[in-house]
C-alpha cells in the first residue's frame, strides 16, 4: 500500500510538470541567460518547448537561430531567423546572420539577397560589395580515353568567370575548347562561349538566362549552334525545385528540351543530399526522355564527393544550366561517375572527376565504352 501511494504521487507529479504552462516570462529569462553562458543545448530546448505552446516571437527566434548558428547547423539556423524576419523585416541583425547562413550553405544567391536589404553602413561595416568584376575564376582540363579504333581520346579545356552586378544580379562567362579525330584524319574542334545572367527575384526565387554558342567543326566544315536555356528555381531550407527549358539550333537542326529538377539535403553530421532531374528532348519529330540522380555527403570536415547517374540518349542534351552540352558525333547511351570536392579554406576549391560512358557510332550503331578523368580548380577572389 505505501509503495502504491508513493508511486501515484510522483505519477500526478510527473503528469501535473508536463501539463504546467512555459509562461513568456520564464521563456524570455532562461533562453536569454542560456544565451549568455553559450548552453545552446538547453536553449534549444526550452525555445522548442516555447513554441510547441504557443509561444513565439522575434527575440526567441533570434536565440534559437544563434544557438543552432553556434552549433554549426545552418539549416536550422536558417529556418529560426527567417522567422524572426517575419516578426521584423527590418532588423538588421536577423538579415546578417541569414547572409552568413546563405554562406555557409554554399548559397550565395540567398545570402547577396538579404545583403541588399541591410543599410548601407552595415554594408560597408561587413564589407559586401554590390559590384565586383571578377568575384571568382575557375579552370578545367577533361581528358577522354576510350576503345575505339576509329575515334581519338578527346581534350576539353574550359575557363569561367564570374561578376556581381549588383547584389542581386550575377553574370557568369565561360569559354571552352573540344578536339577529337576520326578515322583517322577526320578533326572535330569546338570552341565555346557561354554566358549566364542570374538574377534573385526573392531570397527563395531565382532565374537563370543562357546563351551558349558553340562552333564546331568537322572534316573543315563548319556547324555553329545557337543555344538559349532559362530557368525557373525556387529553394526553401533543404528542399529545391526548378522548371528549365531551352532550344538547340544549327544548320542540320534543331533540339528542343524541358525539365523539372528537385532535391533534398537531409538532417545530419554527413548532409547527404538528393538531386533529381527529369527531361524531355524533341529532335527531329523524335521525343526521348533522359533521368538524372545524383547522391552526394560531406565526407570530411573538407572533402565532399558525389556520384551520379543518367539514362537515356544524350544527343544534345545539356546540364548545369546548359554550361555542358553533349553534341558530339557520338552520342552518350548511359553514364556514370563520380566527383569529389576538396575545399582548400574559404577561397579556393580543387574537383576532380572520373566518369564512365557508354557510346554509339551512330553509322554502325556500334557501341564503345569512354573514360573521363576531370580535374578542375575554383579560386574565390
Amino acid at each position: 500500500m505505501r509503495k502504491f501511494i508513493i508511486i501515484a504521487l510522483l505519477f500526478v507529479a510527473i503528469i501535473g510538470k508536463a501539463q504546467k504552462p512555459i509562461d513568456f516570462l520564464s521563456v524570455d529569462s532562461i533562453t536569454y541567460k542560456c544565451y549568455l553562458a553559450g548552453d545552446w543545448n538547453k536553449l534549444i530546448e526550452v525555445g522548442n518547448a516555447a513554441l510547441e505552446q504557443n509561444i513565439d516571437y522575434k527575440k526567441l527566434r533570434q536565440r534559437i537561430g544563434y544557438a543552432w548558428f553556434a552549433k554549426a547547423d545552418f539549416y536550422q539556423a536558417q529556418k529560426n531567423y527567417e522567422k524572426a524576419l517575419s516578426f521584423d523585416e527590418g532588423d538588421a541583425d536577423t538579415r546578417v546572420y541569414l547572409y552568413y547562413c546563405g554562406l555557409n550553405l554554399g548559397n550565395e544567391s540567398y545570402a547577396r539577397f538579404h545583403a541588399s536589404k541591410l543599410p548601407a553602413d552595415v554594408q560597408q561595416n561587413f564589407k559586401m560589395m554590390p559590384f565586383k568584376l571578377i568575384d571568382a575564376i575557375d579552370f578545367e582540363y577533361n581528358y577522354k580515353s576510350n576503345n575505339s579504333s576509329t575515334r581519338s581520346n578527346p581534350t576539353y579545356t574550359r575557363l569561367g568567370i564570374n561578376t556581381f552586378i549588383d547584389y542581386r544580379l550575377t553574370l557568369y562567362q565561360s569559354v571552352s575548347y573540344y578536339s577529337q579525330t576520326f578515322n583517322p584524319d577526320t578533326v572535330v574542334k569546338q570552341p565555346e562561349y557561354y554566358v549566364l545572367l542570374n538574377w534573385s527575384l526573392s531570397s527563395h526565387t531565382s532565374i537563370n538566362v543562357v546563351y551558349h554558342y558553340l562552333n564546331m567543326s568537322k572534316g573543315g566544315v563548319a556547324i555553329p549552334a545557337n543555344m538559349f536555356f532559362a530557368s525557373l528555381s525556387y529553394k526553401m531550407n533543404r528542399f529545391h525545385i526548378g522548371l528549365n527549358g531551352s532550344i538547340l539550333s544549327d544548320k542540320l537542326s534543331n533540339t528542343s528540351q524541358y525539365g523539372v529538377q528537385a532535391g533534398v539535403t537531409l538532417e545530419g553530421k554527413s548532409n547527404i543530399y538528393l538531386n533529381s532531374s527529369l527531361s524531355q528532348e524533341t529532335e527531329k519529330a523524335v521525343s526521348r526522355t533522359v533521368f538524372s540522380q545524383a547522391v552526394g555527403a560531406q565526407l570530411v570536415k573538407t572533402l565532399w564527393g558525389e556520384a551520379n547517374v543518367t539514362l537515356g540518349n544524350l544527343n544534345n542534351y545539356n546540364d548545369y544550366n546548359a554550361l555542358y552540352v553533349y553534341n558530339s558525333v557520338d552520342p552518350t547511351l548511359f553514364r556514370t561517375g563520380l566527383t569529389l570536392f576538396w575545399y582548400l579554406g574559404k577561397r579556393v576549391t580543387f574537383s576532380a572527376n572520373y566518369t564512365y560512358d557508354t557510346k554509339q557510332i551512330e553509322l554502325n550503331q556500334n557501341k564503345y565504352i569512354q573514360q573521363s578523368f576531370l580535374g578542375g580548380i575554383r579560386w574565390k577572389l
